[in-house]
Formats: C-alpha cells, structure tokens, sequence
C-alpha cells in the first residue's frame, strides 16, 4: 500500500478514536444511556454502527437493565408464543391497546438439530429458552440476538433444568441450573464473563423439578419434591439472587395442575380457573415463607367462559384470557391475516375489554394451520415482556 494512503487510513483511525474520547469526555454515560433508553429497540441496533463507544454502551448489562426497566414502566407488552415442535413463534403488542391491533411486532426461533423446545419463560425483558437436549439459549429483543450459554463440564454434572433470574437491586441476570446430581446445583451470572460456579451445599436435595417457576423482586420460585433422603415432599424452593441462599415453602395446593404461576401486586400467586370464575393462591409472607392467602374472582356478568381460557395476570392485576378460536380475515382479497383475540378482564372494576391482534399469519405458522395444528393449544402469554 502507498505510504501516503497508509498516512490517510492512520489519521482516519485516529479521528475515529479521537471522536470517541471526545464523546466520552463530554457526555456522561449516564446521559447516553438515558437518550438510548428512550429509542425503539430498532433505532438501537441501527445507532451501534456510529462508532465503536456506542457499540460498547449499547451491549451493556447495564444499558440492557436500564432500557428494559423503562420500557417494562412505560410501554409493557403482551407476548404471544405458539410452539410447534422444533419452532417457537413470537408476537408482541403493547397492552394498553385499542379495539384491533393490526399490526405486531414477531420473530421466530428454530432448535437447531432437530431438538425441541423443551421450556421457556421471559424474566426482565429477557428470554430464555431450554432444548430437550438441555441446551440453553437466551434471546436479547433489544439487540436481536440469540446467545448460548456455554456447556457445563461433564464432571461438574448433568443439567435437568435451567431457570432464569433478575437481581433489580444488583442489575444481574443469572442463571440457576438444577443438575441430575441431586446434591449439585450450577450457577451463571450473565455478562460477567464468568464459568458455571457449582455449589454443593445449603439446600435440600432435588428429587424432581416440575418446570413452574417466577422470578420476582430478585428472588426464584421453583416447584419440585426434596428431601433429605430419608423424606420427600412437593413443595417450592425459593433462591434469592443477591445471597444464593436457598429457602423452602409449604405448598398451599397438592399441585400446580392446571395452575400457572404469575406475580400478583407484587407477590408470588399461583392462579387457576374455577367453576365460579378465578382462584388465587397468594404468598403473603414472602420474607418468612409462611403465611398464603387464598382469593376469589367471580365471572364478569357478561362472560361467557365457554369460549375463553384464563392465560395470565397484567402486571395491574387483570386477567388475560384467550379465544379457543381463531378468525381468517381476507384482505383485498390478497392478503391473509390470522386474528386472535384477547380479552382483559379488571375483576377490580368489574370491567372487560377485548382486543383483536391481527397481521401474525407469517408464512410457517399458516402452514401448520393448514395441516389442521392445533394453534390454539399450544399458544402461551406472557403479559409483562417489552418490544421485540
């Protein structure tokens, strides 16, 4: 290369780095964050290229905290998730929503090597996924991007399965990993660059874990039976997230079937559907482990049960059900959207609102309409998640 051309590239370079000191020098990080915070998650991914300080500020812990916990304040979302063998499809619009919704935000996810998706859940904006062959995968809706955890040792033990947690007072994620070795359980703490750390004491052993878990105000919930070998018993396990102590509640219930497990003003609730309307199962005492109550919603007046499932709490306290079924709307003849309704239910204010998303037809999910797949069945809510 000409050493004139060469001169160009290193004053260009030094410019670059020149500018990005200059931004660090004059504008607090703080206030970057805050302006970025402020912007749709596709503004961000587009802004990262400006220069490499925007690129570092913007994959942050910290900023992903930061953006999350505004959108989850000002704009929350409700997440509609249809599983179908090795495919997960996403759909989010916001919940303080007119009438129709014509329009939603989506991705899809495939399992790579023809696994299946074993569980999933969104803690904090993030989500994270689980294989049937244990792989773990967190999806980061802010950036785009999927990330594999890294793969414990052999001889650190064998995953069964994984639960995602938020530390707000901290701004950590971890992961909590419960191992087919009932006396070992695996730790992660994301973006801290760190290995599994396995701990080998302060709790009971892990006899069966069923899958129901809630992360809430830093603390993990988890079904499961434990014991110390001589006893066992169904009960839930709670992990608090900032000192990795590991506590255990009495279950208010035999079990959690056809119960899902959501966060109540605040508080852990395990809520079904009942003859009558809706039941909560609520910890009280969640510092002690010891007090629940018990509290029930009868059916609005104008609700006809038959035709709607109870899928979730809002994080104001309604109620989220689903249509069993589906409508096909043509468009200009053209265009074929798939609509779903949702309905809101305020058993405070005695009030219902429902709520038609529509324009969610993606060529892959229409296909397994078509081979007559049971859409419906498989579709999940999330009520509390930000944009995708």
């Amino acid at each position: 290369m000409e050493p004139s051309r060469m001169r160009k590239i290193q004053r260009t370079t030094q410019s670059s780095d020149d500018n990005d000191r200059s931004q660090r020098e004059h504008i607090p990080l703080d206030l970057i964050v805050e302006i970025f915070s402020r912007l749709p998650s596709k503004s961000i991914v587009r802004f990262r290229s400006v220069s490499k300080l925007w690129s570092s500020t913007t994959t942050t812990p910290y900023f992903t905290s930061s953006v999350v916990t505004r959108s989850l304040s000002s704009r929350p979302c409700v997440l509609l998730n249809f599983r179908k063998d090795d495919k997960l499809f996403c759909f989010a619009s916001p919940v303080h929503q007119k009438k129709t919704c014509p329009r939603v935000e989506n991705f899809q996810f495939t399992i790579p090597n023809n696994g299946k998706l074993q569980r999933y859940e969104s803690v904090h904006g993030l989500i994270y996924l689980e294989t049937s062959t244990n792989v773990m995968f967190i999806r980061n809706p802010i950036m785009k991007t999927f990330y594999t955890l890294p793969k414990l040792d052999s001889n650190e033990g064998r995953p069964l399965t994984g639960f995602l947690g938020y530390d707000p007072i901290n701004g950590k994620y971890k992961v909590l990993c419960i191992l087919k070795e009932r006396n070992k359980i695996g730790i992660l703490t994301l973006g801290a660059q760190e290995s599994w750390r396995i701990l080998t004491k302060g709790f009971l052993s892990h006899y069966k874990v069923t899958g129901c878990a809630k992360c809430i105000d830093g603390v993990i919930y988890y079904e499961g039976s434990f014991g110390d070998g001589l006893r066992q018993e169904l009960a839930i396990m709670s992990f608090d997230l900032r000192s990795e102590k590991f506590s255990l509640i009495k279950h208010p219930k035999k079990n959690s079937i056809a119960t899902f497990w959501s966060c109540y003003e605040g508080r852990l609730a395990l809520v079904s559907s009942i003859a009558s309307g809706v039941e909560l199962w609520i910890l009280e005492d969640a510092e002690n482990h010891k007090q629940w109550i018990s509290k029930q919603f009868p059916s609005h007046r104008e609700f006809i049960k038959g035709r709607w499932k109870l899928k979730g709490v809002t994080h104001t306290g309604e109620f989220i059900y689903t249509s069993y079924r589906s409508y096909l709307l043509t468009v200009s003849e053209r265009i074929l959207y798939h609509w779903f309704r949702i309905l809101y239910v305020d058993p405070k204010r005695n009030s219902m609102r429902v709520v038609m998303y529509g324009g969610i037809a993606v060529d892959d999910i229409r296909r397994l309409d078509e081979v007559g797949s049971d859409l419906m069945k498989g579709l999940t809510v999330i009520p509390s998640h930000i944009e995708i």
